[in-house]
C-alpha cells in the first residue's frame, strides 16, 4: 500500500496514479522505470555477447580460409623463382648464340707455324687503314698474310662507308640534329672494335675472321 503525495488516499501496491485526484505515485513509477532499466541493461548484455560470438566466428573463419594461402606463398614464390631461372637461362643461351653466331670462324689450323712467323709483321699492318695495301704486293705469296690482307681491306671498306654516310648524314637539317650523332658514335665504336680484334689476332698468330664482316672473300 502505498499514499498519494498530493491528496493522501491510499492506493494499491503497484498502482502509478492516484484513483482520487490522478497525481502519479512517486514510488510506483520509480519501481516501473528502475525494472526497465534493468530490462535494458540485460538486453545490452546479451547484444553485446552475441556480437563477440560473431566477432570472434567470423576472425576465425578468415584465419582458417588464410592458412592454406599463407602455406601456399613460399611453394608459389618458389615457383616463380624457378620460372625466373629459367628465363635467365634461355636469355643467356639466346646471347650466347648470337655471339657465337657474330664471333668470326677460325682458321689458325689452315695455315703453318712458318708462313704465320714470317708475315706476321704483314698480318699485323693489315688493319691500318690504307697500309693494308701493302702486304697485298709484299707477301702475295703468303696464304697467311693473304688472309690478313682481306681482313683488313673488308674492314676499310666498311670504315669508309659508314664515313661516308656520317657525313651525308651531317648535311642534313634534320637528321644532323636527330641521327648524325648517333650514328658517328657507333661507327666509332665499330671501327675500334673491328681494329682491335684484328690485330690481337694478328699479333698473337691467329687466323680469325672479324665479327661479322670476315666472311666477305675479295681475295681469292
Amino acid at each position: 500500500m502505498a499514499n498519494c503525495n498530493v491528496c493522501g488516499t491510499f492506493v494499491q501496491e503497484g498502482v502509478t496514479t492516484c484513483p482520487n485526484c490522478g497525481s502519479p505515485i512517486a514510488g510506483a513509477v520509480a519501481a516501473k522505470v528502475a525494472q526497465a532499466v534493468d530490462t535494458a541493461a540485460q538486453t545490452v548484455d546479451q547484444t553485446a555477447t552475441q556480437a563477440a560470438q560473431t566477432v570472434e566466428g567470423a576472425v576465425n573463419t578468415t584465419a582458417a580460409q588464410a592458412a592454406p594461402a599463407a602455406s601456399s606463398a613460399p611453394a608459389f614464390l618458389g615457383s616463380m623463382g624457378a620460372v625466373n631461372g629459367n628465363m635467365d637461362a634461355k636469355n643467356n643461351k639466346k646471347l650466347d648464340a648470337l655471339a657465337a653466331k657474330l664471333d668470326g670462324k677460325d682458321f689458325t689450323a689452315n695455315y703453318s707455324a712458318k708462313d704465320k712467323e714470317d708475315s706476321k709483321l704483314w698480318a699485323i699492318l693489315a688493319y691500318f687503314g690504307l697500309l693494308c695495301l701493302i702486304p697485298l704486293f709484299a707477301a702475295k705469296e703468303s696464304p697467311y698474310a693473304k688472309f690478313h690482307t682481306n681482313q683488313g681491306l673488308v674492314f676499310l671498306i666498311f670504315e669508309a662507308g659508314l664515313g661516308v654516310c656520317s657525313i651525308i648524314f651531317s648535311l642534313i637539317p634534320f637528321v644532323k640534329t636527330l641521327i648524325a650523332p648517333f650514328f658517328i658514335s657507333a661507327t666509332i665504336i665499330f671501327g675500334a672494335t673491328m681494329f682491335v680484334y684484328g690485330l690481337m689476332n694478328a699479333v698473337q698468330d691467329r687466323a680469325k675472321e672479324l665479327p661479322g664482316i670476315g666472311g666477305i672473300r675479295i681475295l681469292k
